[in-house]
């Protein structure tokens, strides 16, 4: 979802560096480019461990997720493209779902904003898993969801932990160099795009019946 449905990585990097500026913490991009396409709580911890901050990732959470919703309502807005080629996939009947590292509550302010009900089969979020990205959990359940076969899915992902998790999970991977995707290594994916419309349908199944 995030970087690849919506262009939201800005908002989760404006509400992480918000979230440690009353620590003192003025957070870099290199504190966050190994974070992309995982939770926000994995963020948040390990930032915690690394700074030595005396607080807890129960403490933090909620102020940081309140935040991060306003962001998501007030400003989200999708990427170029994606919208025709969620509605090329749905005409030519194929099953979607979002698959994404978030929590529910964003999942569903992004398909209420972007009227997605219509397209998607099926969502997972990544307080359903017991292991988010780069582990397969989030994508082998959302397979089961859609009841079918891991290796007759097509994950569309703009980082390095999504592809991943991908691999992990027997899919085969279109990696996405969104405008936002702060040199993610998508060299592992099946195949590499900087532009949604550039993906057809016919690439989508060959890389499906080649990944068996």
């Amino acid at each position: 979802m995030d970087g690849v449905v919506v262009d939201s990585e800005p908002l989760h990097i404006r509400a992480e560096k918000k979230s440690f500026v009353p620590y003192g913490i003025h957070l870099t991009d290199r504190d966050l480019q190994g974070y992309m396409g995982r939770s926000s709580r994995i963020f948040l911890q390990d930032m915690i461990k690394k700074y030595n901050l005396n607080t807890t990732i129960h403490e933090m959470y909620p102020e940081h997720k309140r935040h991060l919703l306003q962001l998501y309502r007030e400003e989200i807005t999708p990427i170029p493209g994606v919208l025709s080629l969620m509605n090329i996939l749905k005409k030519e009947g194929l099953d979607m779902a979002l698959a994404s590292s978030s929590d529910r509550d964003l999942i569903d302010v992004v398909v209420e904003k972007l009227h997605l009900s219509e397209f998607l089969k099926t969502s997972v979020s990544g307080d359903e898993v017991k292991r988010t990205k780069p582990y397969p959990d989030i994508f082998l359940e959302t397979a089961r969801r859609l009841h079918c076969a891991p290796h007759t899915c097509v994950v569309i992902e703009d980082s390095a932990a999504g592809i991943e998790a991908a691999l992990s999970a027997g899919m085969a991977s279109v990696g996405f160099r969104s405008p936002h995707s702060l040199n993610q290594d998508l060299k592992e994916a099946h195949l590499v795009v900087d532009d949604l419309q550039k993906i057809n349908v016919q690439q989508l199944i060959r890389l499906a019946e080649e990944s068996r």
